[in-house]
C-alpha cells in the first residue's frame, strides 16, 4: 500500500516536539512519502501529489483546523480531476492523531493515546493488512458549508458564542490547552456572577434562519452551532447524528443567563437544550443570511459572509486504531 504522511508544521504536538517531524520522517521509504505544509497554500498541492500517486493511506498530523482544511482540498480535488479515462478516483483512507490543542475531533476519529504511541500502532496495522479493504475504519459523513463563493467542508461549525469562543482563544500568541481551560472557567465564573465577559461573547447576530423549507421565527441568535460528528464530550449527542447520512445537528439559539443556567446539565450530559428561544434538532438543510457580513467558524477556523448554507457532505474513511 501507498502512504503519505502529511505534517502540518503549525499543528501544536510538532510546534512544541511532543510530535517531532524527524519522528514521521523515521518511517519515510519508498511506499511511504513524508510531506510538510508551513502555510495554507500549500495544502492543496499536498493533496494534488496524493492524487497523482494514487495513494491508499494519508496520515494527518494536524490539528482540529488543519484537519478541516485537508478534508476541504481532498474532497474539492477529488472531485473535480478526474483520470485518464474521464473517471473520479477514490478518496484515500485517512488516519488523524491527537497533535492539536483541543483534539474535539481528531480524538473522535484518531488513534487513541498520545501520538508517539499511536504512530507505532498505526504502522504495525498497516503492516499486518495484505489491502486497503481489511482495514479496520470509522465512517464518518462531512458537514458541508457553502457561503456562496466557497464550499468547506469539516465536522462542526458556529456562530455567535462559538465563533467568539475561538476570537478570544486566537488573541495574543500564546494558544493552549491551559487557555482553553481559562476562557472557559472565565465564561462559568461570569455566568454565575453576571459579570459581563461572557455577556460580551454572546453578542447576538441579526440573521434569517431557514431549517429544511421551515423560516425560523427567532431572527437573533447569540450562539449556533451545526455538527456532523457525534462529539462525545460536552454539546453534540442529543441526538446520534452519525446514524442519519441526510443529517445534520443543530442547536443553538438566544437563551438568556437564566436559560443557559438551567441548560447547564443537558449541554454537560448532552441531552436536548429545553427553552422557548432554543432549537435543538436535526436538518437535511440550514440556510442563515444576513444584509451584512458574520464571523463564523469551521472546526475553530475562522472566516467571514453574508450567507452560509449548511448540509450533509460526503461520507470519509478513517482508520480505526
Amino acid at each position: 500500500m501507498k502512504v503519505r504522511i502529511l505534517i502540518n508544521s503549525n499543528a501544536r504536538a510538532v510546534k512544541s516536539r511532543k510530535a517531532p517531524e524527524q519522528l514521521f520522517r523515521s518511517y519515510a521509504s519508498e511506499k511511504v512519502i513524508v510531506r510538510t505544509t508551513h502555510a495554507v497554500e500549500e495544502i492543496v498541492a499536498a493533496v494534488e501529489e496524493c492524487w497523482e500517486s494514487q495513494v491508499d493511506v494519508v496520515l494527518l498530523t494536524t490539528g482540529d483546523g488543519g484537519l478541516h482544511r485537508f478534508m476541504s482540498a481532498f474532497v474539492n480535488v477529488y472531485g473535480q480531476r478526474r483520470d485518464e479515462t474521464g473517471e473520479l478516483r477514490k478518496l484515500p483512507l485517512f488516519a488523524t492523531l491527537r497533535t492539536g490543542t483541543a483534539n474535539l475531533v481528531t480524538g473522535i476519529l484518531g488513534g487513541r493515546g498520545k501520538p508517539r504511541e499511536a504512530l507505532p500502532r498505526l504502522f504495525a496495522l498497516l503492516d499486518r493488512v495484505r489491502s486497503r479493504e481489511e482495514i479496520p475504519r470509522i465512517r464518518q459523513k462531512l458537514l458541508a458549508v457553502s457561503d456562496g463563493v466557497q464550499q468547506r467542508f469539516g465536522f462542526i461549525a458556529g456562530i455567535g458564542l462559538i465563533h467568539n469562543f475561538f476570537l478570544e482563544y486566537y488573541r495574543g500568541k500564546r494558544h493552549s490547552v491551559l487557555k482553553f481551560v481559562q476562557i472557559f472557567s472565565h465564561m462559568l465564573l461570569s455566568l454565575f456572577t453576571g459579570t459581563p465577559y461572557l455577556q460580551r461573547l454572546l453578542t447576538a447576530v441579526e440573521a434569517r434562519l431557514q431549517l429544511d423549507e421551515t423560516r425560523q421565527r427567532l431572527s437573533h441568535y447569540k450562539m449556533l452551532a451545526v455538527s456532523a460528528i457525534d462529539a462525545r464530550i460536552v454539546f453534540f449527542r442529543a441526538f446520534r447524528v452519525g446514524e442519519y447520512l441526510d443529517r445534520i445537528h443543530i442547536k443553538g439559539g438566544s437563551p438568556s443567563r437564566l436559560a443557559i443556567i438551567r441548560n447547564l446539565p443537558n449541554l454537560l450530559l448532552n441531552r436536548r437544550l429545553r427553552g422557548r428561544d432554543l432549537l435543538d434538532r436535526l436538518a437535511a438543510r440550514v440556510r442563515l443570511e444576513r444584509e451584512d457580513d458574520f464571523g463564523y467558524t469551521i472546526d475553530g477556523e475562522l472566516y467571514r459572509a453574508r450567507m452560509l448554507e449548511l448540509a450533509p457532505g460526503p461520507v470519509v474513511e478513517f482508520v480505526r486504531f
